[in-house]
């Protein structure tokens, strides 16, 4: 279905998610280190993938909506954790230990059931 669209909106795609993560997820983090290197590293990532793939016949148009949808299903399953990142940051700024600070069980499934959700949807929407 999504890989009968024109490549160029996929590669749009691609990085309108890209984008979409690292802000997200750096307002949430606001490490000046961590802004710079979550899309530094999501891009190399992205990188190998289509690299990998396309070593192992898969099609590009494949490989960009599901690394599009990874993107969208790591945002939408570490929202519910948008306050612990911040909580930790500021305990790790004043000095104060931050190992006892655990994530809960449900944040945790939630992650799960978002980021397979997304990539089952992606998969689906690939065929």
């Amino acid at each position: 279905m999504l890989t009968s669209v024109p490549v160029g909106w996929l590669w749009l795609l691609a990085m309108a998610s890209t984008a979409l993560s690292s802000c997200t997820l750096g307002s949430w983090i606001p490490l000046r280190k961590f802004r710079i290197a979550y899309p530094v590293i999501m891009v190399v990532g992205g990188g190998v993938l289509l690299l990998v793939c396309r070593l192992n016949g898969i099609d590009v148009t494949g490989a960009l909506v599901m690394y599009s949808c990874a993107h969208i299903g790591l945002t939408l399953g570490l929202l519910p954790q948008r306050q612990l990142f911040k909580e930790v940051l500021e305990r790790w700024r004043r000095g104060e230990p931050t190992d006892h600070i655990k994530v809960p069980r449900r944040h945790q499934v939630f992650f799960g059931v978002c980021l397979i959700g997304v990539l089952l949807v992606g998969f689906a929407l690939t065929r």
